[in-house]
């Protein structure tokens, strides 16, 4: 360890960053190769749970430091500075990646508390982590006017795309109000040279394009879907957790909050690919509690063990997810995360 200097680690540093921004394509197979060694861990030895969780959360770190790491790379001064020079500490962009980290570890601190101060802990755990991430979004709502983000805020880095050097290229690009975008006939590349595909969109490489201003009502609707999470934990400390009615309230607040927003007229492309995320994820609610336990439960095993016996060499792989479905379900598929 001591001849691990300060500046031998910087050398080693340089070097790593010089090769995850030359081979993009091999970090990212190593980031899944991670992500599958977690996936193959969970039940097969003492706290795999933990040990899975925690392979699977640094996957998601190492996913987050790469892609910066390439966008850096791709785009040496993007970085927002205030007068001094120095980086703002509740900028956007800072607030954002504390909330995307936050989102990566949760589960594994959830388990952790658990395992070391039990249920109770695990639960004071929950909403303080609930409680941080619900303040740091309105704050980017409220403060920062950035709306209808998506949950983590920072999504994984299209690498294809910030591969091509994308920055020159998109001075020779039209962007049609539909978010399609068109080369220009005197910046296409030579022959040999052409993908066939269509130049990346500038939301792509900037992280999204900001939103239009929402109305009072609007922003009401998104702050509704910001509070969910604070607003179902406290709804099932005071009727319980195996009642229905904290389910229906979270569900209901969902639904009333997208409508409104869907309501909005000239939405962003990347807005409208949220709102239709978040249209999705209101089927989520059949695996979670207490729908998961009256109704869909066995239902979803009776397919999985149907699935199992009729499809050859697919017992393997399910028979674990068939073993340890409940705890999962438990463990993944809550109600109080945006």
């Amino acid at each position: 360890m001591e001849n691990l200097s300060i500046p031998t680690l910087r050398v080693l540093y340089k070097h790593y960053v010089n090769w995850v921004s030359a081979h993009p394509e091999r970090t990212t197979d190593l980031e899944a190769s991670i992500k599958w060694i977690s996936y193959f861990l969970a039940g097969r030895i003492n706290n795999s749970t933990l040990l899975s969780e925690l392979i699977y959360s640094m996957s998601n770190f190492m996913m987050l430091f790469n892609d910066q790491i390439i966008l850096s790379t791709a785009k040496p001064n993007s970085v927002t500075i205030n007068n001094k020079g120095k980086k703002k500490i509740f900028s956007s962009e800072n607030i954002k990646r504390f909330i995307t980290t936050v989102d990566y570890v949760e589960v594994f601190i959830e388990i952790s508390a658990k395992k070391l101060w039990g249920t109770k802990g695990r639960w004071i755990i929950i909403v303080l982590l609930q409680t941080v991430k619900c303040m740091a979004r309105l704050y980017l709502l409220h403060v920062h006017k950035l709306h209808i983000l998506e949950s983590p805020p920072i999504q994984p880095l299209d690498r294809k795309s910030v591969g091509l050097k994308c920055n020159d290229a998109l001075d020779g690009v039209i962007t049609l109000p539909s978010g399609r975008t068109l080369r220009k006939l005197d910046h296409a590349p030579p022959m040999n040279r052409r993908t066939w595909e269509a130049p990346p969109r500038a939301d792509k490489l900037n992280g999204g394009i900001p939103g239009k201003a929402l109305s009072d009502r609007h922003i009401v609707a998104e702050t509704m879907y910001i509070m969910k999470p604070i607003v179902h934990l406290g709804s099932m400390c005071v009727f319980g957790e195996k009642s229905w009615k904290p389910w229906l309230i979270s569900i209901t607040i969902e639904y009333i909050s997208l409508q409104r927003l869907k309501s909005l007229k000239n939405l962003t492309p990347q807005q409208r690919l949220v709102l239709s995320k978040r249209s999705l994820n209101l089927a989520m609610y059949i695996v979670r509690s207490p729908f998961f336990e009256n109704y869909s439960e066995k239902h979803i095993r009776l397919f999985l063990n149907w699935f199992v016996n009729s499809v050859p060499l697919v017992g393997p792989l399910m028979r674990p997810f068939l073993e340890y479905m409940k705890q999962w379900q438990e463990t993944y598929f809550y109600l109080w995360s945006v």
